[in-house]
């Protein structure tokens, strides 16, 4: 599509070498548009009406809006920490056992985190947790690294990485330079049932009231502000960068009928 027209409201997320714009055919709102008025009901502040909340999702899946919006803030903070493609590794970690312990992650990651960092040296992570059909928990994490990120063998007998995870199974995965939008790579890889040829299909997989992903203290966050469409368009059109990625979505906006919604993402060239 190249540049987008003129619309009422562009955010742009700087992620340093990546930069997402979403244009919005409207002005968001500046306040809430609904009160909360108990543990059941809200209140519509625009017609006064007093309506129930809905049943409490049982699996991210079922709030499908809410896993988009958790997944867009994961792949622009994994962005906003890619110096080179070279210094990630992306890791998955299983357990031997059926564990359905959502309590245990944490302390096991603590050690096994501490343990890398002692056999690799410094690096920040974000992991997200999963859980597989039959019940049991399993990790992803993202690994970055300052520079070229260690090698870690990944094979039957010589595997440090699952010594220092010691509970079961462990994968890890680096990324070559012609990865572009790795945040979009890795989600997508999250998401999607490349088995079934079903994007989304694992949403299901991610259960509600569950933070979706964690991270270190010391990660890199995007930056967020509203841009004039002038300066939009100077940085698209500029030949230092280029575009990866490009989405519409369509919705109900009043009495306009239906708009459009378009995400773009650019990446330094």
């Amino acid at each position: 599509m190249g540049i987008v027209p003129p619309s009422k409201y562009i955010k742009a997320v700087d992620c340093g070498n990546t930069v997402i714009f979403r244009h919005c055919p409207f002005e968001p709102p500046e306040e809430p548009r609904i009160e909360r008025l108990d543990e059941c009901h809200y209140l519509v502040k625009r017609t006064r009406e007093v309506r129930r909340y809905a049943p409490r999702s049982e699996v991210k899946g079922d709030n499908l809006r809410s896993v988009r919006q958790s997944f867009n803030r994961l792949k622009s903070l994994i962005n906003a920490n890619v110096s080179c493609n070279e210094g990630v590794r992306f890791v998955t970690l299983t357990y031997a056992e059926n564990m359905v312990d959502n309590s245990r992650l944490t302390p096991d990651l603590r050690r096994f985190f501490k343990r890398m960092r002692s056999l690799y040296g410094p690096f920040e992570y974000v992991y997200v947790k999963e859980r597989q059909a039959r019940g049991a928990w399993h990790v992803h994490c993202v690994m970055f690294f300052d520079g070229e990120a260690p090698y870690m063998p990944n094979d039957a007998d010589d595997h440090p990485v699952r010594d220092a995870w010691g509970q079961g199974f462990v994968n890890v995965r680096g990324f070559s330079g012609d990865v572009n939008n790795l945040g979009n790579y890795l989600c997508a890889y999250l998401t999607d049932d490349d088995a079934a040829g079903k994007k989304g299909a694992r949403l299901a997989n991610y259960e509600s009231g569950i933070r979706l992903f964690n991270c270190s203290r010391g990660l890199c966050r995007p930056t967020y502000a509203r841009v004039a469409w002038e300066d939009y368009a100077a940085y698209a059109s500029s030949p230092n960068v280029y575009l990866v990625s490009e989405s519409e979505t369509s919705f109900l906006a009043g009495e306009c009928g239906r708009a459009k919604s378009v995400s773009q993402i650019f990446i330094e060239r």
